[in-house]
């Protein structure tokens, strides 16, 4: 048994570091993030990128043209300028230039006025900015169910708990190092128009990973708040509130008690046993939360029982002398009552 409690330990301790080895690779993206700007002009339009009294060098775009015009003004700053081509319809471009000897990049978004409010241009750039957010909520979805079905992690960790900040990590991760991706700060940019529009902000990087995080039922959620469209996802069928059951946990103290114990159930005089419980009851407070408790049956949620039975509760072992015991004070006998939800915490 302590061989398996050293096994869990390590393995919590693995899953801890991999958690926070996540969470620094996203914050590690905040300045590659915060380093690019995105700048909004009209066909055939001029728009400044940068102004700054360093050296600004390599300039160049992919469909555009740049320029750099030197010691402008009275504050002889440096100023790079990008011109649009006159045709090509919308798209997005990418500047990128030199700056003191560090490469920096900026995106231009080349089209026309987006339409005045409630227009049909807003409502598809809109439709575009979240759908986005719908095929990475499903990308993260299909990928992270591998992790999440995996029996080691299920065995040790407590998933109704766990896999939400797990998924919200590594969706952190995607959206802010990875891709970039702020979706709140866009559709502010959509709805608002402004000349220069909005870098990634960090509330947004962490707001967009929540969306995410929370999945492809709620992106949809959200498409049909904001009144975009309706994916047609097929929702899990729920039949009526099933008032015959109820749910019944025990939580073993050891005393005198070695090894595995198990636990019986049932009529006073007919007790049948429903489980073992082998573990040593470290596993207290904060970590219940997260990890599954092996001093505890079932592990993680309840045992589910017929509702309006009168039924008992008893735990039985072996002291150290391997003298059969048993808790003194038997739970019950007691009528379960519709949909009861019963913890017990039992010494023996």
């Amino acid at each position: 048994m302590r061989q398996r409690s050293l096994t869990c330990r390590t393995l919590r301790k693995w899953f801890g570091l991999t958690l926070v080895f996540l969470a620094v690779i996203a914050a590690g993206g905040t300045s590659t993030a915060l380093a690019q700007s995105t700048f909004q002009v009209k066909p055939d339009g001029v728009v400044e990128i940068l102004r700054s009294k360093k050296t600004i060098e390599n300039e160049g775009a992919k469909y555009g043209s740049v320029k750099v015009a030197a010691e402008v003004g009275e504050s002889k700053d440096n100023v790079l300028i990008y011109f649009a081509p006159d045709n090509g319809g919308a798209f997005t471009d990418t500047v990128t230039y030199t700056l003191g000897g560090d490469t920096q990049t900026a995106t231009v978004s080349v089209q026309e006025d987006y339409g005045p409010w409630g227009s049909q241009e807003v409502y598809t750039e809109s439709f575009k900015a979240v759908f986005i957010l719908f095929i990475l909520a499903v990308l993260v979805e299909s990928g992270l169910a591998l992790l999440f079905r995996w029996r080691p992690y299920m065995r040790h960790f407590n998933t109704s708990a766990l896999n939400p900040l797990v998924g919200f990590a590594f969706s952190l991760l995607l959206v802010w190092s990875v891709f970039k991706l702020d979706v709140v700060t866009d559709l502010f940019n959509i709805y608002t128009q402004p000349s220069k529009m909005l870098d990634g902000q960090v509330i947004g990087y962490i707001l967009t990973a929540m969306i995410v995080a929370g999945g492809s039922k709620g992106v949809n959620k959200l498409l049909r708040t904001l009144g975009l469209r309706s994916l047609d996802i097929p929702e899990e069928v729920t039949g009526p509130r099933d008032e015959t059951k109820a749910w019944i946990s025990v939580k073993l103290t050891r005393k005198n008690a070695v090894g595995p114990v198990s636990v019986l159930y049932g009529p006073k005089d007919a007790m049948s046993v429903i489980g073992t419980i082998s573990g040593d009851g470290e596993l207290r407070g904060f970590k219940t939360l997260f990890f599954r408790d092996s001093a505890r049956f079932p592990q993680s949620g309840g045992f589910t029982v017929t509702a309006g039975e009168t039924c008992s509760v008893k735990l039985q072992g072996f002291d150290k002398d391997g003298n059969a015991i048993e808790n003194p004070l038997e739970w019950g006998p007691y009528k379960i009552g519709k949909r009861a939800i019963v913890d017990l915490d039992i010494t023996i």
